[in-house]
């Protein structure tokens, strides 16, 4: 079976989603990884430490398209993708499909695409293999990017995240207390701050409290609770999911307008189109924007400010699955993988999330 690594810089995209040492797992099987030029340079791994491990390097992204049966991507598929795609093709990537336009999604049903996202593969248990792994860096960057923002000159207020004798900490307020919420709390716990999470799932607020103890404040994240502790947040970091829908938005503008001035609001679930009224994608080039007195940092790829260690992290859990599918065909891979029959938004151009039906109003 062929695989192909493309060369993405859309979005200012600096990972790879397979490393030279993953590439050689699918090689010593007999499957050929076809990559991009330059594909993992930002990353560190030239074209000849992937040539070295027996993969080949094209010249072209059309070449890649048109050379592999399996595509292996970071971005979501547009319709620009889709137009150099062969029919039947099948890709892996983190593709957020409802928040992708209704032209996306009807072109993957014409051509017959199977689409696997890799951020909705789930075990039985309902983790999520790679979404986890992804998650735990992205939280752990969170109190960078706070701190950054939030002492900076001239933009931040001066603020610090830990404290000195007779100063307070900085207040942060993380919203979702799921593994990105998880991640961060215990990391800015770790650099001092006051933390408080907040969840409706009342497990996983256990969970959390279970590992930071007395560290930690917990709240039900009723509307009440999220409009009175975001008032007097420093910081708020929003991780909500909601499995292959759009995040609700429990932040509203009026919410916004009545926070500190030159807080800072990370919104990580802007991959699925924000958790905030006032949320709107930025790149890494540049992060943040002013809305209402707060300063938003809204990157959908945020690893991407950590290529590196994302790419070694991505295809360490990644190769497993590749190599089920080249060794057992995409059919029986689904049959016998529960996790990337999860991750299947469509199988030949079938529709395989119900929801999406009702997103774009498309019956398949």
């Amino acid at each position: 079976m062929n695989f192909g690594i493309l060369h993405e810089s859309r979005l200012n995209e600096k990972r790879v989603c397979l490393t030279p040492r993953g590439a050689t797992s699918l090689i010593k099987r007999g499957h050929s990884v076809f990559v991009e030029s330059g594909a993992g340079v930002a990353s560190g791994f030239t074209d000849q430490a992937y040539t070295n491990k027996g993969a080949q390097i094209v010249f072209s992204s059309e070449e890649i398209y048109g050379r592999s049966d399996i595509l292996l991507k970071l971005l979501p598929v547009n319709e620009e993708c889709l137009d150099q795609m062969l029919d039947g093709q099948t890709v892996l990537t983190f593709q957020h499909l409802s928040v992708s336009s209704p032209g996306v999604f009807k072109s993957l049903t014409e051509k017959k695409i199977t689409l696997i996202g890799m951020e909705i593969m789930e075990e039985q248990d309902g983790s999520r293999p790679i979404l986890t792994i992804m998650s735990e860096l992205a939280g752990q960057m969170a109190p960078i990017i706070a701190g950054n923002y939030l002492g900076r000159d001239p933009m931040g207020r001066g603020v610090l995240l830990g404290s000195v004798p007779g100063v307070a900490p900085a207040s942060v307020v993380i919203i979702g207390a799921g593994m990105v919420g998880a991640s961060a709390a215990q990391a800015f716990v770790g650099l001092g701050a006051q933390v408080h999470v907040l969840d409706k799932n009342i497990d996983q607020l256990r969970i959390v409290k279970n590992r930071l103890g007395e560290r930690i404040t917990t709240l039900y994240a009723n509307q009440t609770a999220v409009e009175k502790m975001i008032s007097s947040a420093d910081v708020v970091v929003t991780s909500i999911l909601e499995r292959g829908a759009p995040t609700p938005q429990i932040i509203t503008r009026a919410m916004v307008k009545k926070m500190k001035h030159l807080s800072v609001l990370i919104d990580y679930s802007i991959d699925e189109g924000g958790a905030s009224e006032t949320s709107r994608p930025t790149l890494i080039s540049d992060p943040v924007y002013v809305d209402e007195g707060v300063i938003h940092y809204c990157v959908p790829n945020i690893t991407s400010g950590i290529n590196r260690t994302t790419s070694i992290a991505l295809s360490n859990v990644l190769s497993k699955y590749l190599i089920q599918i080249a060794e057992m065909g995409i059919h029986r891979a689904m049959k016998d993988s529960h996790v990337l029959k999860k991750g299947l938004y469509t199988l030949e151009g079938r529709n395989m999330q119900p929801v999406l039906n009702r997103q774009f109003g498309i019956k398949i």
